[in-house]
């Protein structure tokens, strides 16, 4: 693999005389600011709107005046009082003592609630239980190009999860376990998460196009005693069968001890397909005779607040995918604080986010059931057979918090202007993630989609299964701007060189105080913390570099806007979806005809895809290999079928050809004078 030095960031300028600004936990950190051009603002909360708002509530119990920024300087100076105020204000269900609310000064070596117990499906399904009163409300919407509407009320919900649970009880799974889900975004999807989480085992997945080997470099280092799977997926009208992967995967993965197949492309359990490997033949078993031996009277066994509950996996320029674990409570906090507070979900809402269950937002959008709201889980090809197709689903399940990229508003721009064509009276809120919202972009929201909605662009990562900074129902919304960082983050613009907040400037993205949302754990790391701490940290001062380039406006004081200019390290966000140069590494010098390679990426700036990253790979070709219309298929198709996801998030070459002579270019010149030897490589264009 070439020198990591190769990716070379520009270095910000200091234009302004630092001044001293008090900060509770650190008060030598100084504040730059340069003024900044003003941003048109697109949309501003009515004053009942404000008032009507769970965020303006929550500031009227801790009493806080003024505005957001006095709220948020109060949360990140009060960080303890915050987190535990929060718990109490959302109705974490849960035993034991808030106090200490958190021990230890600086991250990594800080835990939160060590005397407090809970458990994350309980929470989450609180309004199933008998009685509540949304125990027949609709709770799981499951949508799927291959097959007719799912549906689970919040008492259906409690009953199946308690099922799964009592049955994997039944195969000794407790909280020392994992378990792991390898399937589409799908209803079952949610209910064996709920069923797993019930019993305080840890909980892991990915979706199906993920490859198989991809899947067991990440699963192999949590171990899953059992492992959920779909028996196939269908996107675009195009059907795949599972069992092959899965097979493959269950040969890798040894702790194994049963395989539940959801029945979601028309594949049985027993059919003969999943008996090409004798073990997977020996393990599988249907979800409806899975569900059948369970017991449908939910019991929870509660666990410690930093237990890990969710197990996400991040890639990065070496070795295997970090397993980042998140603490049960940590997660199920930051996710309320989150969804309740910043995204203004309230009881009978309906939240459909555009997701797979490999990405964070999976997570994310399941904990929407802790605020009362439904989740609508849609598998396929959202834009199938039309573009309008997520606006028609909109409108057919009323849906009050829609959550989709920027490449579907870049490709809707021109083409669909759903405020003239559908429904929307119920939608309040629009997400966008996954890469930066253009000021086009914004504005087709406001002019073609709905003139009165909150749209929160909003960004944080797998690393912290959440957002730094996101979306407030009491602020405006700004042109290109997200509109401020979230309750309890001190996060900031920071220029590491000078330890100095920035305001008008790019610097990097880091939070400078402990905070909830932080991993507990890496998988397969020392009792030093010796990963995690090289992942986030510079030294013993607990500082996170996120490794985003990031500008503080100053549209909410310190508190934000904040504009994402991309990544500051060699992690790599095509499509909105993170991927290691190490994942495109591992796969492409496996092949004997590749003897090195560079992968980089290229940040595109204009077209449908702008704002976007495409990935760009060179190859320095073994001896006795000519490249060749055979060989640049033969190359792509051996990192498809490895990495598996990567044609999903655009790292998969496109257009492969030789660059014969570097000189003629000096952008690739620069890459290819890294090589011992200037042979013929592969580049890769969209």
């Amino acid at each position: 693999m070439l020198p990591q030095s190769c990716a070379i960031l520009a270095a910000l300028a200091a234009a302004t005389t630092a001044f001293t600004v008090p900060h509770a936990r650190r008060p030598q950190v100084a504040l730059r600011s340069v003024a900044t051009p003003a941003r048109e603002t697109l949309w501003t909360p009515t004053a009942a709107t404000v008032e009507a708002s769970a965020m303006k509530a929550f500031q009227r119990a801790v009493g806080v005046d003024g505005g957001y920024e006095e709220l948020w300087s109060w949360s990140v100076a009060n960080g303890d009082a915050f987190w535990t105020e929060l718990m109490d204000f959302v109705g974490v269900e849960r035993e034991g003592s808030l106090e200490p609310a958190r021990v230890g000064e600086n991250m990594p070596d800080v835990e939160y609630f060590p005397n407090c117990r809970l458990n994350f499906a309980e929470n989450l399904l609180r309004h199933g239980n008998a009685g509540a009163a949304l125990e027949h409300a609709e709770a799981i919407v499951s949508i799927s190009e291959a097959r007719a509407a799912k549906r689970w009320t919040f008492g259906e919900a409690t009953a199946d999860a308690a099922r799964v649970a009592s049955a994997l009880r039944a195969l000794g799974v407790g909280a020392d376990d994992a378990v792991g889900l390898y399937a589409s975004n799908v209803g079952e999807s949610v209910v064996a998460m709920l069923g797993a989480t019930a019993t305080g085992a840890t909980w892991t997945s990915c979706s199906p196009d993920f490859g198989a080997r991809a899947v067991a470099d990440r699963f192999g280092q949590v171990a899953p005693k059992a492992l959920f799977v779909c028996d196939g997926f269908v996107s675009a009208g195009k059907r795949t069968c599972h069992a092959a992967k899965v097979a493959e995967l269950a040969e890798n993965l040894p702790s194994l001890e049963k395989i539940v197949v959801f029945d979601v492309a028309g594949g049985a359990a027993d059919a003969g397909a999943w008996a090409a490997s004798d073990k997977v033949a020996g393990l599988v078993e249907s979800w409806d005779d899975f569900l059948a031996s369970g017991d449908p009277a939910p019991t929870y066994d509660r666990v410690p607040f930093a237990h890990p509950q969710l197990v996400l996996y991040s890639s990065g320029t070496t070795g295997l995918p970090k397993s980042i674990a998140h603490g049960c409570g940590n997660a199920l906090l930051q996710h309320a604080k989150e969804l309740i507070l910043h995204s203004d979900l309230k009881e009978g809402d309906k939240m459909l986010f555009y997701t797979t269950c490999g990405w964070m937002m999976w997570n994310w959008m399941a904990s929407s059931l802790f605020a009362g709201a439904a989740i609508v889980c849609f598998d396929g090809f959202a834009a199938y057979p039309k573009l309008q197709a997520p606006w028609d689903l909109v409108e057919a399940e009323k849906v009050t918090h829609l959550g989709t990229s920027p490449r579907y508003f870049q490709a809707c721009r021109t083409r669909v202007a759903p405020k003239d064509s559908h429904d929307l009276e119920d939608l309040r809120v629009v997400f966008s993630t996954g890469s930066p919202l253009m000021n086009e972009d914004f504005r087709y929201v406001y002019d073609k989609v709905k003139d009165d909605v909150m749209l929160a662009s909003i960004s944080g990562g797998t690393d912290i299964c959440s957002c730094f900074a996101l979306g407030n129902p009491t602020l405006p919304v700004v042109e290109g701007e997200l509109q401020a960082f979230g309750l309890g983050l001190d996060a900031c613009a920071f220029d590491r060189e000078n330890g100095a907040r920035v305001v008008g400037e790019k610097a990097e993205l880091a939070c400078l105080s402990p905070f909830v949302a932080a991993p507990v754990k890496f998988f397969g790391d020392d009792e030093a913390k010796t990963k995690y701490r090289k992942a986030y940290f510079d030294d013993d001062d607990g500082v996170w570099y996120h490794g985003d380039l990031v500008e503080t406006t100053g549209s909410v004081g310190a508190a934000g806007g904040v504009v994402i200019h991309g990544r500051s390290d060699t992690t790599l966000k095509p499509g909105g979806v993170r991927i290691g140069t190490a994942e495109v590494y591992r796969f492409a010098e496996e092949h004997p005809a590749v003897d090195d390679s560079l992968v980089i990426g290229d940040q595109l700036k204009t077209g449908k895809r702008a704002g976007d990253v495409r990935i760009v790979l060179f190859v320095k070709l073994a001896d006795g290999y000519v490249l060749d219309a055979a060989l640049e298929k033969d190359v792509k198709a051996f990192i498809l079928a490895g990495v598996g996801r990567v044609d999903a998030c655009r790292a998969a070459p496109k257009n492969v050809g030789a660059l014969a002579d570097a000189t003629r270019d000096e952008y690739r010149c620069g890459f290819a004078a890294t090589w011992k030897s200037k042979k013929t490589c592969v580049w890769t264009t969209p």
